[in-house]
């Protein structure tokens, strides 16, 4: 299978990388420089924001769009990025694939598109995303959504990815804390409650997502449900020393907390990294 992966230098797209071009002829789409490990993948340097179809192959089974604005925190300054990244590329690559002979085209998206939930989150639940970076990939699902007559789209909603080599997101910034002694203020007491899930596991997805053959949403999850404080518990029991914690009496946001039966049923990935075991990997030099 000939495949475009776009975001193909980021954290998600890295590890995809390595297990894409096994078996497919892999087009990587950068607007960096292309990383000494090539990984056998055919590299394309190309702004998102101003993509170019001329500079893609004229023919391709299947578009993985994995890239994502690098400005998704600076609302309202990045807004801009954020719509050129998220929404209007996805328009255009959905052209792309349209023309260029694709039979699916595989959407990354976020578990923030749903806001927060008491209960597990299913994918049959009503989206409600709270801010301008989860609304601009609600709008990318709405658009991929809307090719479905033209070709197969499948959304991947993925909840707390992480995993070596990831920088400044949750678990990452966590640990360094945690490692520095710092005070560490959650809202609430145990705070937010998530499933993580490790980007070995998280990456197994796209195979199967690739081969489905109709167009669907998938909660992309771990096994583990844990709140904040649980997390740094097993931070701090990795790094043998315990995080210096303060409980604010403010409610949390609400949790985030993903049914992944889906995953498993109709993908048939089952989650096998434990949490303990994403963390020493993260620590390991």
């Amino acid at each position: 299978m000939r495949v475009l992966v776009t975001g193909a230098t980021g954290f998600i797209g890295r590890n995809l990388l390595a297990v894409l071009t096994a078996d497919h002829e892999v087009f990587a789409l950068t607007r960096g420089e292309v990383p000494d490990d090539r990984q056998e993948a055919h590299w394309i340097e190309e702004d998102l924001c101003s993509l170019r179809a001329a500079s893609l192959p004229a023919q391709i089974d299947a578009v993985v769009h994995l890239a994502q604005s690098r400005r998704y925190r600076e609302f309202p300054d990045g807004a801009a990025d954020m719509f050129a990244v998220n929404v209007e590329s996805t328009f255009r690559l959905l052209e792309y694939a349209r023309g260029a002979g694709a039979e699916i085209f595989v959407l990354a998206s976020t578990g923030g598109v749903y806001g927060g939930s008491p209960a597990p989150i299913t994918e049959d639940d009503e989206i409600d995303p709270v801010g301008f970076y989860p609304a601009s990939k609600a709008a990318a699902e709405t658009l991929a959504s809307g090719y479905d007559s033209a070709l197969a789209t499948v959304v991947l909603r993925f909840f707390f990815v992480y995993g070596p080599g990831q920088e400044k997101m949750l678990v990452p910034s966590l640990i360094e804390r945690v490692r520095s002694g710092d005070e560490i203020v959650i809202d609430g007491d145990p705070g937010l409650r998530m499933n993580p899930i490790h980007v070995c596991d998280a990456v197994q997805a796209f195979e199967p997502a690739l081969r489905l053959g109709r167009s669907d949403v998938f909660n992309v999850a771990g096994e583990e449900a844990v709140s904040i404080t649980d997390l740094l518990g097993v931070i701090g029991q990795e790094l043998g020393t315990e995080a210096d914690v303060r409980h604010t009496d403010a409610e949390p946001p609400g949790d985030l907390v993903a049914a992944n039966r889906k995953l498993k049923d109709v993908l048939g990935v089952t989650p096998r990294i434990s949490l303990a075991e994403g963390i020493r990997s993260m620590l390991q030099p």
